[in-house]
């Protein structure tokens, strides 16, 4: 800017003198100066706004010249700015479903396709062991007969088996190493020709008997000699507590 348009400028700003007139006429004036001298400003602004435009062209010398670096610091500066820069739209991710079928079956994850081994069912069992007594066996007596013969003279051997009750005597079980025949309430057989023979189980009682006891024995019975020669049928017969008489038969042919 010239000096002659600061001086100008200052002129137009400065104060005009008081008033002299009645003051309501002179606030009208004084508002009307204002707004004509704010008016003039205006125009002086404009140009002098030519004028230095005009300066500056005048100092380019050809197409490509740049206006010169003035470093006026009352000069505006322009800032250039991008676009506004939208904010990212953020898509929440879809949820993941897990579907678990059978012992082995498919899992699938967001569309992926798996195998799973093994069941995944909410509960685990316990793996306690429960022992569980073994079954009594059942009551039973078996009998065998083997006959040695010689000429008319047969000697029996008899084997005796099963579970059985242990009989008491007085209340009391007989002694753990009584043996299998021992345990009977006694024998009884015939030879067939009219004769017989046995044992008696004495005192013995099946009241109270409650042990059972698996076992068996073989032993010789009496040796008999028939007077004639023939077929013979030689029966024998063994009685335990609650099983009652077990019987067997055999034939037997002396000459």
């Amino acid at each position: 800017m010239t000096d002659d348009l600061k001086d100008r400028f200052e002129q137009l700003v400065a104060d005009p003198p008081p008033p002299t007139g009645v003051p309501s006429q002179a606030v009208a004036a004084r508002v009307r100066t204002v707004r004509r001298r704010r008016t003039a400003g205006v125009v002086t602004l404009a140009a002098a706004a030519v004028v230095a435009i005009a300066v500056a062209a005048g100092n380019l010398t050809d197409i490509d010249s740049a206006p010169p670096v003035t470093n006026t610091p009352s000069a505006p500066v322009t800032v250039v700015t991008g676009p506004p820069t939208a904010a990212p739209t953020t898509i929440p991710p879809s949820p993941v479903v897990t579907h678990t079928v059978g012992p082995t079956g498919s899992t699938k994850t967001g569309g992926t396709t798996g195998t799973t081994a093994g069941a995944t069912t909410g509960h685990t069992q316990g793996t306690g062991t429960t022992k569980t007594p073994p079954a009594r066996p059942p009551l039973s007596a078996h009998v065998k007969l083997n006959p040695i013969i010689n000429g008319r003279t047969v000697t029996m051997r008899v084997t005796v088996s099963g579970t059985v009750l242990v009989p008491t005597v007085e209340g009391k079980n007989l002694p753990a190493d009584t043996s299998f025949l021992n345990l009977s309430g006694g024998t009884q057989y015939y030879w067939g020709d009219g004769e017989e023979g046995g044992s008696d189980g004495g005192s013995m009682s099946c009241d109270g008997a409650k042990t059972r006891k698996t076992g068996q024995e073989t032993y010789t019975a009496e040796t008999h000699t028939y007077t004639k020669p023939g077929t013979y049928t030689f029966r024998y017969t063994v009685r335990y507590c609650n099983i009652g008489d077990t019987v067997k038969t055999v034939k037997v042919t002396v000459k």
